[in-house]
């Protein structure tokens, strides 16, 4: 059991290191818009930059620090869409308060990411083996 839990240690520790990347991203849009000449000029294109980037890696290292094996491949696929899913939705929030005056896009946006991160909750609960049911 000890070599099971030093095993994941290090997969552990990454995904943790690049959720922290993606945090301060979300944190830093002109950062990213000056690195990939993106517009930023409205507080819909920085939420945008926020989650697309920010959210984006904050979603994947949460995946992997939760994954446990690539097997199997269902119950990875659904944590991978969960996770990124919760990662966009968190850093657009923060857009929401630090940029306001988001436009329905965003609200669309933000509905359509927590529906399927609730979808993917429920499966994984559902049959959290990943098995066919």
């Amino acid at each position: 059991m000890a070599s099971s839990t030093t095993a994941r240690v290090p997969r552990i520790v990454a995904g943790l290191a690049i959720a922290g990347l993606g945090i301060a991203l979300a944190f830093m849009p002109l950062m990213v818009a000056g690195a990939l000449s993106r517009p930023h000029e409205t507080s819909s294109q920085m939420i945008n930059l926020r989650a697309s980037w920010g959210g984006t890696l904050l979603g994947l290292g949460l995946f992997v620090a939760w994954l446990e094996s690539l097997r199997p491949i269902r119950r990875m696929l659904i944590g991978l869409v969960m996770w990124s899913m919760v990662g966009i939705a968190a850093a657009r929030l923060l857009g929401f308060v630090l940029d306001g005056g988001p436009d329905a896009a965003q609200w669309v946006w933000l509905i359509l990411e927590i529906i399927l991160v609730a979808v993917g909750a429920f499966a994984l609960r559902r049959n959290p083996s990943g098995a066919r049911a």
